[in-house]
């Protein structure tokens, strides 16, 4: 199991995960990723420019994925 980062950023703002979640397998990583993602759209309902929002996610060899925010994940979050 590693231990991946899930950094989120527009390419101005950054929000860094300084703790980091533990991943069994390569194929939960995107998985992992939209459930931050989701979870930063949730906490921000009010905010509408996710659109330019991406999760960098890197484990301890470096960038693994890139996993953009899914607007219309927020659209049904907020339904």
């Amino acid at each position: 199991m590693a231990v991946h980062f899930f950094h989120c950023t527009d390419g101005v703002d950054l929000v860094v995960d300084r703790v980091g979640r533990e991943v069994r397998h390569s194929h939960e990583v995107a998985r992992q990723a939209r459930l931050v993602a989701d979870g930063m759209m949730a906490a921000l309902p009010d905010y509408d420019e996710w659109q330019n929002w991406a999760v960098h996610v890197y484990d301890a060899r470096g960038e693994v994925e890139i996993v953009p925010f899914l607007v219309e994940s927020r659209d049904k979050l907020a339904a």
